[in-house]
């Protein structure tokens, strides 16, 4: 199951030490497939992204939105649609290996995000239109975050 994890970019470096463990994540779950008027796998996956993005910045307090992606087992997580349809919680570390990539704000959009994070509706549509970069798996160590 693809795993869409609300981070830090404090939390990009430490992904690679299988020590992170995060309670929540957000996934195409059997709840958001039944309230979502759609079936186009990418869509899907990019609704349950987006969540998580808005939730590193919410919930986290990420100066800048941040989505780990990882690929873990469905033993690995429970559906917790109290929190949220797309909502699972994550049980133990998340392997290195698991990691597949990241998506991380672009460091101009910091200011949007405090004003977001503050109440602005105006910041936050900015943000919903901006693109999040793409990072491998390999290059969490070094994303430009300032």
């Amino acid at each position: 199951m693809r795993v869409y994890i609300p981070a830090t970019v404090d939390d990009l470096p430490r992904c690679a030490d299988g020590l992170w463990e995060p309670p929540v994540a957000y996934a195409v779950t059997e709840r958001l497939l039944e309230i979502v008027a759609s079936d186009d796998a990418d869509e899907l996956a990019e609704i349950a992204r987006d969540v998580a993005a808005l939730a590193s910045v919410i919930e986290v307090g990420s100066p800048l939105r941040v989505v780990v992606v990882a690929e873990l087992t469905r033993p690995e997580c429970d559906a917790d649609p109290e929190v949220h349809p797309a909502a699972v919680r994550v049980h133990g570390r998340i392997p290195a290996s698991a990691i597949a990539c990241a998506f991380v704000d672009e460091p101009e959009a910091a200011a949007d995000v405090r004003a977001a994070v503050g109440g602005d509706e105006d910041a936050l549509e900015r943000l919903e239109e901006r693109d999040l970069l793409w990072y491998d798996a390999s290059e969490l160590a070094s994303v430009p975050v300032s």
